[in-house]
């Protein structure tokens, strides 16, 4: 099995060769990633808890829950270039759409918990794909995260959001959260709880079902584009579907870790 360094040292040569890179900070922004990671780390194991504390040095996932976002502020750190993102076409689904040579959130999610589950990795290797887990569940579950190529996953796209400029994706990623005006915690409380009845088929599923979910909503926002001037109206039509997504997230990645914490087991990148 690759190490970290072989995996992405491969995925960061090909990256200098692309220019398709998200222009906006972060999927959910760090109030929406925080809430994620907070609602996983209540699903965790006292057993899970110790051995990410070992590799962490802390098992509060909000902690680390942006870091994959404030690293592209540092130049010179390779680790800033690589994609929280997927483009896939309207009538595409993971599978069949057209893969990027320099890899995608999927690849990149798969290979980092390879990284994690890797028994000669170190633990500095280990922390960063942890880190990066962490933080790709969530940007996963926001759908401007699997868009369009031709609009930069809707940066290109302009919009007004309370009669000032915007763009899609930030409306995704920042502004109905700003809006509402909640804390990380608030917003995870605020996200809810599955129904029971409804837990396993949420758990139940890949890496890349989960990228094709998110693909069917951001196919819905585009079909709502309206005059590009959005306020209350549309915060009360799509914040319900940003809880929920949060929910979703935040669901998945504790029931991912506690798998990835447990002696040798089948992790969710085997599904694909």
């Amino acid at each position: 099995m690759k190490t970290f360094k072989q995996n992405y040292l491969f995925y960061l040569f090909l990256a200098a060769f692309t220019c398709l890179l998200n222009l906006s900070a972060g999927a959910w922004g760090s109030t929406g990633h925080r809430a994620v990671a907070q609602i996983a780390w209540e699903q965790l194991t006292p057993e899970s808890k110790s051995k990410i504390k070992s590799i962490l040095g802390d098992d509060y996932l909000p902690f680390v829950a942006t870091w994959a976002d404030d690293i592209r502020s540092e130049k010179d750190n390779p680790l800033g270039t690589v994609p929280h993102y997927v483009n896939m076409d309207f009538t595409d689904s993971y599978e069949t759409a057209k893969k990027n040579a320099n890899g995608d959130i999927v690849t990149l999610l798969n290979g980092m918990i390879d990284t994690l589950n890797n028994s000669t990795s170190t633990n500095e290797e280990k922390a960063t794909a942890l880190k990066f887990i962490i933080h790709l569940v969530a940007d996963v579950h926001q759908p401007m995260h699997i868009g369009l190529a031709e609009d930069l996953g809707g940066n290109t796209v302009e919009v007004k959001w309370f009669e000032e400029v915007s763009n899609l994706h930030k409306v995704w990623d920042e502004n109905m959260i700003d809006y509402s005006r909640l804390s990380y915690t608030e917003l995870a409380r605020f996200a809810g709880k599955p129904a029971d009845v409804d837990l396993p088929k949420l758990l139940d599923s890949s890496i890349a079902d989960w990228a094709d979910e998110s693909h069917e909503i951001t196919k819905t926002i585009y079909n709502h584009l309206g005059i590009k001037s959005y306020s209350y109206a549309y915060y009360y039509q799509f914040f319900p579907v940003v809880l929920e997504q949060i929910q979703k997230a935040g669901y998945r990645l504790g029931d991912l870790l506690n798998e990835l914490m447990q002696t040798p087991k089948q992790s969710k990148s085997a599904s694909l």
